[in-house]
This record gives C-alpha cells, sequence and structure tokens, in this order.
C-alpha cells in the first residue's frame, strides 16, 4: 500500500467523547450567563448605588460577557469535533475499503503472474511444434519422404494448429487478468493517498477550527482573583462609608485603589469620568498625593486612567500632557465619533502647534466625550513658566465651533507677553464648559458648572507649582476672559481659594450681580476692564440678560454696570497700536470692514486678541503684571458705575412717576 503506517489513525469514540464534553461544557457557561444577568437585574439601581455598586457590576458584567463567548466558543469546538469525527469515519472507512481490494488484488496479480508465465512456456512449445510440423509437411508435399520419416497427415496439422492457437487464447486471458489487477491494485493505492490527503485536510481544518473556536477563552476566576475583587468591593465601601461629598469620595478612590483597580472600576462605570470633571477633588490634596507616588506608580496610573488623571486639576501639566495625548490619539482611532467629536480632531492639529519655535505645547484637558467636547491646550513651560495666564472663551467659542481661533488667540498673546517682557510665559485656551449660542448667552444656566470646574483648574495651577517644577513655590496666576467668559471666570473667581494676581475682562456680557454681587467679592488681586467703542454685540448680551456691565461708558442708559475693575482702551492709539472694530477675539480673514449693525465679526486683524492691536497690547501687560507697558491710561470704573447706576435709578423713578408719558 506504499504507506509505513496507517494513512487514516484514531479514535472515533474518543473524539466523540470530546465532543459531547464541550457540548456539556457550552451548556453550563451559557446556563451561568443567564444566571449573572438574573443577579445584574437584582443588584441594578436603584437596589444598590456607588462606587462598590459599580465595581460588582462591572466585574459581573464581564464576567457574564466571558461566559457568554466561552459558551460561544465551547460550542463551536463542539461543531468542529463532530465535524472532524464524520471525516474521520468517512476517511477510515474508505482506507480500509482501499485495503481490502489492494489485498485482493494483489491475490489475483499473484495469481494472473504465475498463470501468464505457465502459459507463455507452454504457447512458446506448441509453437514450435506447429513451425516443426509445416515444415516436414510442407517439405514431402510433392517427393517421397525417406524410410523411417513421419509426414502429418492434414488432420493432425490442424490439430496442433488448434492447440496453438487455444494456448494463445489461454494466454491472452492471463495477460488480461495480470493488467487487470494491476489496475485495481493501482486504484486502491490511489483511494488509500485520496483518503489519507482528505483526512489530513480535515485534520487540519478542525485544528484551526479549534484554535479559533478557543482562542481568548477566560478561564474561571480563580481564588486570587475572587479575593481580589473582595478587596476592590471592601476598599469601595469603605469609601462610600466614610465620604459625604462627591471631591472626598473621589480623592479617597484614587489614594485606596491600584491602577488596576481604577481602570476596573471606570470600565465597569464610564460616567466616573463625568464624575472627576464635574466634582474633581481639592487640588491641593491631589498635588499632595501625587507628589508621594513613585514614578512607576503615575505611569502605571497615567495608563490605567488617562481620562482622569489628564483631566485632574493639581496633576504636574507634564504629566497631564502625557495622559491628554495618550487619550487623543485613542480618539483619533475611534470609528463611532460624533459629528461635533471628529469637527474637534480636525482641528486639533493646528491647536498643538507652538506659537513660537521651540515653545512647548501641553494638552491641559481633554473631554473629548462631555457634550459638547471640552478641552484646554496651554502654551509654554506650565510647570516652570514664569506666570501663568487662563484664557476663559466666551459666546460660541467652546472647542467645536472655535477650537482654531481660541488657541490662535492664546498664542497671540503668548507671543504679547513675551514682547512685553516676560521671559517664559505660559497661556492656557481653556474651553472647560458648554459655551452658549448668541440665544444661550442671555441665561445664566451654562455658566454654572463652568465656573466650578475653571476654579478648580485654577487651583490645581496654584496647588501643581507650589510642588512641582524646577522652582516649586507660589507664581502669578491671572485670567483673561471674553465675552460670555467673563460671566463664568467672576462667578469662579468668588469660588477660588487662591487669591488670583489679576482677572482681565474683555469685551464682557455682563456680571450675574445674584452670584457677584461686587467686584471685590472676586478672589483676586487687580481687576481689569476693556470693551471696544465698536463692540455693540458685549453690552447688548449684557442688556437683555440683566447682567451687569463692568465697562460703564458702554452700558446702555436703562442697564445695570458693576464698577471696581481698572479700564483701559481698545479704540488704538492712532499710531502703531490698531483699534477693534467688532466683539470676537481674532478679525475674519480677508473681511476689510466691520460689519454694519451688530458689530460681531472685527475686520481682519482688529480682534480684540489680534496681534498689533492696543488691546492685546493691555492685555499682556495687565496679565503680565508689566503696568509699564499699557498703552494709554487706566481708568478706575467705580465712579463711572456709581454716575451711571444713578443716572438709571433717575430714569425708573422719572418712569414710574409717569414722566415719559
Amino acid at each position: 500500500m506504499e504507506f509505513s503506517t496507517d494513512p487514516t489513525p484514531g479514535h472515533i469514540d474518543a473524539v466523540a467523547g470530546w465532543m459531547k464534553e464541550l457540548r456539556s461544557r457550552s451548556e453550563s457557561l451559557r446556563l451561568r450567563a443567564e444566571s449573572m444577568d438574573e443577579v445584574l437585574g437584582v443588584v441594578g439601581v436603584p437596589f444598590w448605588s456607588g462606587l462598590a455598586a459599580d465595581a460588582f457590576r462591572a466585574r459581573l458584567r464581564v464576567t457574564r460577557d466571558a461566559a457568554t463567548a466561552a459558551s460561544a466558543r465551547h460550542g463551536e469546538a463542539g461543531d468542529a469535533t463532530q465535524a472532524w469525527a464524520e471525516s474521520m469515519f468517512q476517511t477510515q472507512f474508505a482506507a480500509d475499503n482501499a485495503l481490502q481490494y489492494a489485498e485482493e488484488a494483489q491475490h489475483d496479480l499473484a495469481v494472473a503472474q504465475a498463470a501468464v508465465t505457465a502459459l507463455s512456456g507452454e504457447h512458446s512449445g506448441l509453437l514450435t511444434a506447429l513451425t516443426a510440423l509445416e515444415r516436414t509437411y510442407s517439405r514431402y508435399a510433392a517427393e517421397k519422404p525417406p524410410a523411417g520419416t513421419h509426414v502429418p497427415t492434414g488432420l493432425e496439422l490442424a490439430a496442433a494448429r488448434r492447440l496453438a492457437e487455444t494456448a494463445e487464447d489461454d494466454l491472452a486471458r492471463a495477460r488480461h487478468q495480470l493488467e487487470d489487477a494491476q489496475e485495481r491494485l493501482d486504484r486502491a493505492r490511489a483511494d488509500a493517498r485520496t483518503a489519507k490527503e482528505q483526512y489530513e485536510s480535515a485534520e487540519r481544518a478542525f485544528a484551526h477550527k479549534l484554535e479559533t473556536a478557543c482562542a481568548d477563552l477566560v478561564e474561571d476566576a480563580a481564588t486570587a482573583q475572587l479575593q481580589d475583587l473582595n478587596s476592590t468591593l471592601g476598599k469601595l465601601t469603605s469609601i462610600e462609608k466614610s465620604a459625604t461629598r462627591p471631591d472626598a469620595a473621589l480623592m479617597l478612590l484614587l489614594r485606596r485603589v491600584t491602577p488596576a483597580e481604577l481602570k476596573e472600576v471606570l470600565a465597569g462605570s464610564p460616567d466616573l469620568l463625568k464624575q472627576f470633571w464635574e466634582h474633581p477633588p481639592k487640588p491641593d490634596a491631589v498635588a499632595g498625593w501625587w507628589n508621594g507616588l513613585s514614578a512607576e506608580a503615575r505611569t502605571a496610573l497615567i495608563k490605567a486612567a488617562p481620562g482622569i488623571i489628564g483631566n485632574l486639576p493639581g496633576i504636574p501639566y507634564a504629566d497631564r500632557n502625557t495622559a491628554n495625548r495618550i487619550s487623543y490619539q485613542a480618539a483619533k482611532k475611534n470609528p463611532h465619533l460624533t459629528p461635533d467629536q471628529r469637527k474637534v480632531l480636525e482641528k486639533m492639529g493646528k491647536a498643538l502647534t507652538a506659537p513660537a519655535k521651540g515653545v512647548p505645547v501641553q494638552l491641559v484637558a481633554f473631554n473629548l466625550f462631555m457634550a459638547p467636547p471640552m478641552l484646554a491646550v496651554g502654551y509654554g513651560d506650565l510647570d516652570n513658566c514664569d506666570s501663568t495666564a487662563w484664557c476663559a472663551a466666551g459666546m460660541g467659542f467652546g472647542a467645536k465651533d472655535a477650537l482654531e481661533d481660541w488657541t490662535t488667540s492664546a498664542k497671540n498673546l503668548w507671543n504679547a507677553q513675551n514682547g512685553v517682557g516676560v521671559q517664559h510665559p505660559g497661556v492656557i485656551a481653556c474651553m472647560e464648559y458648554d459655551n452658549p449660542d448668541a440665544v444661550g448667552v442671555n441665561f445664566g444656566d451654562a455658566v454654572k458648572g463652568g465656573a466650578a470646574r475653571f476654579a478648580a483648574e485654577l487651583d490645581g495651577t496654584a496647588a501643581s507649582r507650589a510642588v512641582f517644577g524646577l522652582h516649586p513655590g507660589p507664581t502669578p496666576i491671572t485670567v483673561t476672559a471674553h465675552s460670555y467668559g467673563t460671566t463664568m471666570a467672576a462667578i469662579a473667581l468668588t469660588k477660588t481659594h487662591t487669591k488670583i494676581d489679576a482677572f482681565v475682562m474683555v469685551g464682557s456680557a455682563g456680571i450675574d450681580t445674584k452670584l457677584v454681587p461686587s467686584l471685590d467679592a472676586l478672589h483676586v488681586k487687580h481687576v481689569y476692564t476693556t470693551a471696544a467703542t465698536d463692540d455693540n454685540l458685549a453690552p447688548l448680551g449684557a442688556s437683555v440678560s440683566g447682567r451687569a456691565e463692568p465697562n460703564p461708558a458702554v452700558a446702555g442708559a436703562w442697564d445695570p454696570a458693576i464698577g471696581g475693575a481698572q479700564s483701559f482702551s481698545s479704540d488704538g492709539d492712532g499710531k502703531d497700536l490698531k483699534r477693534v472694530d467688532g466683539h470676537n477675539p481674532v478679525g475674519e480673514e480677508g473681511k476689510k470692514e466691520r460689519d454694519p449693525f451688530i458689530h460681531a465679526g472685527p475686520s481682519e486683524g482688529h480682534g480684540y486678541y489680534d496681534p498689533n492691536t492696543q488691546s492685546l497690547r493691555n492685555i499682556a501687560a495687565t496679565t503680565s503684571g508689566h503696568l509699564d507697558k499699557v498703552n494709554g491710561t487706566l481708568t478706575d470704573t467705580s465712579a463711572a458705575a456709581a454716575k451711571h447706576n444713578s443716572n438709571r435709578e433717575d430714569l425708573r423713578r422719572n418712569e414710574k412717576s409717569g414722566q415719559f408719558n
């Protein structure tokens, strides 16, 4: 048969046994997954809530999903094993038949070979005798033979011929039987080879299917894994019992869980990212905790939870940047982004370019999955810069709509501060709240969450600079805000624990005096304000919303003003510094003239944060403390605001008395 071993080895009964075991295991896992589903229904909200509940449900969901997947894989392995058993039966049957046919053919071949050998000799002898008879018969047909010579008769010659012909026929039949036996042997060998090839092909297919089916199968949780879960649940339950405020609970979470546990809790409760964003732990506590960690522990946390670490005030900006870059790279590979998220990513490339050669760019915050997406980009070495200026964006200048323009404004400020004498500026373009549109700017809902977040960021700068960097200690921190950003930032500055060095309001949409009764309520050493004469939109926003205008000169007669800031001009100096002719921070490219009515979009180069404007020069000077570089004068608005409000009261009294009827 040409084979030294069985071409189709194997025990079908053993394979059938594997099949039954795999299918039994599949059914057991399916039932286990169903049981876990039932448990999830029992321990879901509102029956059990909190970090421990989230962690337990997360682990249970992971285990359920693993059991479901394992059930399916075991079922697939059972199907593959059944197919292998069927193929083994068919190929072994074919090989056995081929062996039987080959044995029969080999027997017939031996018999036929012996017959051919015998008949060949017999036939050869008969032919020789016939030839001699024919020669004698022909020679003496016309002459008398010698005495004693036998001359065959015609009948004897015919009989000899018949014997030779019979022997030839027998030999031909024997040779045919020999050929037939050989053909049957060849056929049997070919069938055996085919059976072997089919067996090996089926064996390879079975191995591939089994490997695919068994890939990533999760074994049952070992005792150590269950102990890890119990440990995590114990920590989380303890946190919930001991912390009454969300920010305190989150700080305890960071202190007590390992990076692996934090990653697991986050996987089970994606809402945790939002909790950290909206209720960040106290930045000084964060800075102290981070300072006490080893470099290895910090790296592990950044990798385990970049969405938390990257957006956590109090963490050094270099580490926040590392974490947020991880999140940014992951987001670029995410195929399930919303249109707003894709818009932000499309603009990130330009936002992350430096304001000047060699200037570091740091991704201070990156929360693409808030609605709308929120982020902050810093320019300069924020852990070691001479001062830090936070730039709070205003109406319509959130990340999804104006990432490029607002980061351009911050870069322009970096260069302007450098120009007035700051050797190593640090400027942050902040878009960390839901910037309203032209309608929403008249209401206060968008400002509240943003103010708390912004206050935490400012305290985070103070906390991280006090501990980290080449020269730890206090450093100047300032805020410049535009439009509705001034409304938000003013509220934030009543919530900070840090006394900010300067607050510069630019084209303010008004101060909410229900939350900020006076500028003295701000935790700020110096307050500045500016409004261009050609900016009609800023005072309109303050007027419609009923908020107080910090620039009395542009306040409507019937609208309240709030004093206490030092004002500077944005109308140009008539020489080198240009005027602002609209409301937005940067002018529109290619636009030659301002808007004829409500001056929202400035002409090219005539926005509040455009280079070579009087506005940007004075913003740079006031945010950096270089007051000697202010172009024009600084004017206290207190008296003008008081006079404006007095005139407003007169108007209201006159209206009530009917003098305007």
